[in-house]
C-alpha cells in the first residue's frame, strides 16, 4: 500500500465528520428534517456535539500543520487541504471558523444568555446552508476526476 498523504487523510476525515454534522445538525433544526435520524433528537444532539468537538480538533490540527509548513518554507501544493491558495479553500476556512464560533456560543449560552443564543443559532443555521451549498458545488466541480476518458473517434479514411 502506498503512503497516504496527510492532506488526503485530513480531507476525508473532514468529509465524514461534516456529513455526520450536517445530518445531525439539520435534524436538530426542525421536525421537517427529523426523519433523517428517526426523530431521536437526543441522539442527534449527542452525535452533533461529539462530531463538533472532532471538527474543532481537526481544524486546529490543520492550522498548526499550515503554520509549521510556513515556518519550514514548504511551498508544495496540498490540493486536498483546508487551507490553500484557491478561493474555495479560503472560503472553506472562514466558514469553518464561523461555524466553530457560533457553535461554541450555542453550547455556552444555552442556559443563560438567550439573546446571544438566538443570534448564534441564526448565524449557525444560515452558515450551515451556505456550507451545504458549498459542499454540493465542491463535489460538482470535482466530478471530472470520476469521468471516464472519452475515446477518440477513429478516422477510417486515413488508414
Amino acid at each position: 500500500m502506498k503512503n497516504l498523504r496527510f492532506d488526503f487523510v485530513i480531507h476525508w476525515i473532514y468529509a465524514i465528520i461534516w456529513a455526520l454534522l450536517a445530518i445531525s445538525g439539520f435534524s436538530l433544526i426542525s421536525a421537517k428534517f427529523g426523519w433523517m435520524i428517526g426523530f431521536d433528537f437526543k441522539m442527534a444532539d449527542m452525535i452533533h456535539r461529539i462530531n463538533a468537538a472532532l471538527f474543532v480538533l481537526i481544524t486546529f490540527i490543520s492550522i498548526i500543520y499550515e503554520v509549521i509548513r510556513k515556518i519550514k518554507n514548504d511551498d508544495k501544493t496540498k490540493p486536498w487541504f483546508i487551507i490553500g491558495r484557491s478561493g474555495y479553500q479560503l472560503f472553506n476556512f472562514i466558514v469553518s471558523l464561523l461555524l466553530i464560533v457560533s457553535g461554541a456560543l450555542i453550547w455556552i449560552c444555552m442556559e443563560f444568555n438567550f439573546k446571544a443564543l438566538a443570534l448564534a443559532l441564526t448565524v449557525h443555521e444560515y452558515i450551515s446552508y451556505v456550507a451545504l451549498g458549498s459542499v454540493i458545488w465542491h463535489i460538482y466541480k470535482k466530478t471530472h476526476i470520476l469521468a471516464w476518458p472519452k475515446k477518440k473517434a477513429v478516422n477510417i479514411n486515413n488508414k
